[in-house]
């Protein structure tokens, strides 16, 4: 970042956010009172919200939009409020209408009003964060502890019960496979010499057979809801 950033809050309406990064200038501001900065700025440039090289600002330009920013929110540094942002882990990015910079950040330039400050860490971590009032010359501070997502969340879960589940049906449907191929073979070896047992046999291994159907239809439903619920979640 450069030196220095003005950061505005939403709610003045007019400019959000003018800062510079580099070789680039950011704007951000409410559409309907826009008309001053369409003067100040070429049409043919994106305007919602504008991020433009330096290079194709003019010095005139330049200068106007730097008078206008001084002129409606003071030159004097004791009209701003400070702000300190730390985050455990350290290095997360700090979000104050635009992106800042990364933790442990100190903005002195701040104009005083409501702000909602967010941290997004790029390691895993769960975003956080904090709203705050901030007033002139005076300092805030924002500390905010990062956690992971839990590794067994409820969805997940969900996903592993349903992963398990037709595992077990496929398994179980090709156990009653097995049993159906042993029935059958019983079946036919006892149908010459003993019919009562015969049918006994051909009675179990229909009924091995209808088992080993219902557990694959079941886990082919399983295994739907599943990819269904990684698709949704």
């Amino acid at each position: 970042m450069c030196a220095v950033t003005l950061v505005v809050p939403q709610s003045l309406g007019f400019t959000d956010v003018i800062g510079c990064a580099r070789n680039a200038v950011f704007l951000t501001y409410n559409h309907c009172k826009g008309s001053f900065m369409r003067a100040l700025l070429s049409s043919s440039l994106s305007l919602s919200p504008l991020s433009m090289p330096l290079s194709r600002l003019s010095i005139v330009q330049l200068l106007l939009i730097s008078a206008f920013v001084f002129a409606a929110y003071g030159a004097d540094g004791n009209s701003y409020a400070r702000l300190r942002v730390d985050s455990d882990p350290p290095g997360a990015d700090v979000v104050i209408v635009a992106e800042l910079g990364k933790t442990p950040l100190v903005n002195e330039f701040i104009v005083p009003g409501m702000y909602r400050v967010e941290l997004r860490h790029k390691n895993g971590y769960l975003p956080a964060s904090e709203e705050l009032t901030l007033r002139a010359d005076q300092q805030a501070a924002v500390s905010l502890r990062l956690n992971k997502p839990p590794l067994f969340t409820k969805h997940r879960q969900i996903q592993l019960a349903l992963g398990a589940g037709a595992i077990a049906a496929f398994a179980y449907a090709v156990y009653e496979q097995g049993e159906h191929n042993t029935l059958r073979e019983k079946h036919l070896f006892a149908k010459s010499e003993n019919e009562e047992k015969a049918a006994e046999y051909l009675e179990a291994y229909e009924d091995a057979a209808l088992k080993r159907t219902l557990s694959l239809i079941g886990a082919g439903i399983l295994s739907v809801a599943l990819q269904v619920t990684i698709f949704i979640w």
